[in-house]
């Protein structure tokens, strides 16, 4: 399994780079609309009240149909942005307090509501760090992606303490602490590799942890989005990940977190 995560993940690397890197905006945009609202809207639907084919198309139809509403308006994308910060916000208390025994109960309408307050965000978000410059993109997956690496093999290392046992019992707080140092020593490689000014290079470091934790919450989401429809995976589609959630739930929660928070220290010109 760990082989052939490897090879699914270097696959990916690899392509989301040359994406990022070489693909005009338009066609990002439509490659990740299809990505984030469609293939991870339906694996949405299917981890929460929408069992038949007919409404889980219906569900990805209306998530579809308000994604390029806001594209189109793009007045709208800084408004969204800051909902989805907002409801990230909201999704912490709602975890910390979360028990398997009871799960959401009367709660549980708030599961797919989420996704409209998740999936379009991080969408918008992207597109937007993408306008303004591909490579701060680039940083932010593979920040995430080195937050999740090194919170793995860290937590298989030396993992004890259970840092979410009602939500995700295989993870723990070393793991955690792993996922930050891991964070941290790719920001510092970039700001070493970009020379960036000693005062903006903390600031820029200090938002990349914040992103990097944040990362780790929008996992443990997907944890409960699980727990609630007995689930192992999200999907199948990509070997050694499971689904497209699998792969990006840090990212989904990083995304309007970092891009709202380069608007803020100057980062991002609006």
């Amino acid at each position: 399994m760990l082989k052939q995560r490897i090879i699914t993940g270097v696959i990916l690397a690899l392509s989301v780079s040359l994406g990022v890197l070489l693909l005009p905006s338009i066609w990002l945009a439509i490659i990740s609309l299809i990505v984030f609202i469609s293939l991870a809207g339906w694996e949405w639907a299917n981890l929460t009240c929408f069992k038949q084919a007919n409404s889980r198309s219906f569900f990805v139809l209306s998530l579809l149909l308000v994604a390029v509403t806001v594209y189109v308006w793009k007045a709208s994308h800084w408004v969204l942005i800051i909902l989805g910060v907002l409801w990230w916000s909201y999704a912490l208390y709602l975890m910390q307090h979360y028990k398997r025994e009871q799960g959401l109960q009367n709660k549980t309408w708030l599961l797919p509501l989420s996704s409209f307050l998740i999936l379009i965000p991080a969408w918008l978000s992207l597109l937007e760090l993408h306008s303004h410059e591909p490579l701060l993109l680039l940083y932010l997956i593979f920040l995430v992606a080195a937050a999740d690496s090194s919170a793995y093999f860290a937590g298989k290392a030396i993992g004890i303490t259970k840092l979410a046992p009602e939500l995700s019992p295989g993870k723990t707080i070393q793991g955690f602490k792993g996922g930050l140092f891991g964070a941290g020593f790719w920001a510092l490689l970039t700001v070493w590799f970009f020379e960036l000014p000693f005062s903006n290079a903390i600031v820029f470091i200090l938002l990349s942890l914040l992103v990097a934790a944040i990362s780790i919450c929008g996992d443990l989401y997907e944890s409960l989005l699980k727990r609630e429809a007995g689930k192992k995976d999200s999907g199948t589609i990509l070997p050694g990940h499971g689904g497209i959630l699998d792969r990006i739930d840090g990212l989904l929660a990083a995304l309007p977190i970092f891009t709202l928070g380069l608007l803020i220290i100057g980062g991002i010109d609006v």
